[in-house]
């Protein structure tokens, strides 16, 4: 797993080391050309020998801090070792940058356990290290050591907490775009559904009443003339409304939105409570005995209103449009005292093919939907009597506000 701070730029991950190299060994190199014997440093580099020694130990000690953002523990303990090998011939010096940037890769690296042991780890060899190489200034040696180390340390995390708050707020952001998209998704979604809905319920039931109006006159007229204009009429009202059904199809099959999208009924132009009269008329005008009754007191719900319209008015269009010898449709609308009201809706007849339920049901599932998202209950089918029953059970957040008896 890359680690955190292994996101630094390449090219400081691989300069530093370089950097350090270079400038040590060429301090060694001078020491060893014009240097004094001041102290044992420089008396190792006027020694071909101690040279090699001190140019081995600064170049392995630089090459470990490649692996520094890769392999922070072990680049760490491998600079801790050295260090400790350094102190014994009083060589510290040559290592202990090293060391100090090892210790700030780790910690930007390092995470809760791992931190302490290796804070610790470095504690003890710092520690070490002081007692072998400054015995008699031992307690301001170690002091200056500790304050190095922390600063150094305490460098390194305020640096990761920064590049963190970064990050979050870089996440905090993409979360707020892909939030935006996602809600953009969404309304598109239940747009296509509302547009679908309407095609279907609005487009589609007005042009199963001008294909039966059409049916109804055909063949009892004395005019060739309105005969074949009949005949247009029915075969052009026919051919769009197989065009509506596939749009419809379309558009719900997209992307789902026709599971339970409520928000139709969300709309400012919802249907009221009497909307319906006009699709009692279509009916009655089509030779169709259309009984409708209403008991109990209206919920002043323009929701529950407009999905009660529309339940009804798919029950009555697929008893137009599937239907074959209909003669009597009854619509029941039954307010109760919690604001619930219950719509049953027969016709008799029989479906004009075994399929013709199942090749449209594309207004029942979505109401469906709709009426079990607002919590509802809706069911439909024969019942024994030969009749096709539809029966919805949708309650209210609304208040009573008229009665209305029929």
């Amino acid at each position: 797993m890359k680690p955190q701070s292994a996101q630094a730029n390449k090219v400081t991950v691989l300069a530093v080391p370089l950097v350090i190299a270079v400038v040590e060994c060429a301090a060694m190199l001078w020491e060893h050309a014009i240097g004094a014997p001041a102290d044992t440093m420089y008396t190792f580099a006027k020694d071909p020998l101690g040279l090699a020694l001190l140019l081995a130990m600064t170049i392995a000690s630089s090459a470990i801090l490649l692996v520094r953002y890769w392999l922070p523990a072990v680049a760490l303990a491998l600079e801790a070792v050295l260090l400790i090998v350094a102190s014994y011939w009083r060589l510290d010096s040559i290592v202990m940058i090293q060391t100090l940037v090892a210790c700030y890769a780790f910690a930007r690296t390092a995470r809760g356990r791992g931190l302490c042991v290796g804070g610790i780890g470095m504690m003890l060899s710092m520690t070490a290290s002081a007692i072998m190489v400054h015995p008699d200034v031992l307690a301001t040696e170690w002091v200056s050591r500790v304050v190095t180390l922390a600063a150094v340390g305490g460098g390194a995390l305020a640096v990761r907490g920064r590049q963190q708050a970064k990050e979050a707020e870089h996440k905090a952001a993409e979360e707020c775009r892909r939030a935006a998209e996602l809600a953009f998704q969404r309304d598109a979604a239940i747009r296509r559904s509302r547009i679908a809905g309407q095609l279907h319920d609005s487009v589609g039931q007005d042009l199963t009443v001008i294909i039966a109006l059409s049916e109804g006159l055909a063949g009892k007229t004395d005019d060739p003339r309105v005969e074949d204009a009949l005949h247009g009429i029915n075969e052009i009202a026919r051919e769009s409304l197989g065009d509506t059904r596939k749009a419809v199809r379309a558009l719900t099959e997209f992307d789902g939105a026709a599971n339970g999208d409520d928000t139709h009924t969300q709309e400012s132009d919802q249907h009221s409570w009497d909307d319906i009269r006009p699709i009692l008329a279509h009916a009655r005008r089509l030779g169709i005995v259309t009984v409708f009754t209403e008991t109990g007191t209206r919920a002043d719900d323009e929701a529950q209103a407009d999905l009660c319209f529309d339940v009804t008015r798919e029950a009555i269009t697929n008893a137009i449009r599937h239907g074959q010898n209909v003669v009597h449709i009854s619509i029941a609308w039954n307010h109760s005292e919690n604001g619930t009201v219950a719509v049953i809706i027969r016709n008799d007849g029989s479906p004009a093919r075994k399929d013709a339920r199942k090749d449209d049901g594309t207004g029942l599932v979505r109401l469906f939907h709709r009426v079990e998202s607002a919590s509802g209950i809706f069911e439909y089918g024969p019942n024994e009597d030969g009749e096709w029953v539809v029966e919805a059970t949708i309650p209210s957040n609304g208040v009573n506000e008229k009665d209305h008896t029929a």
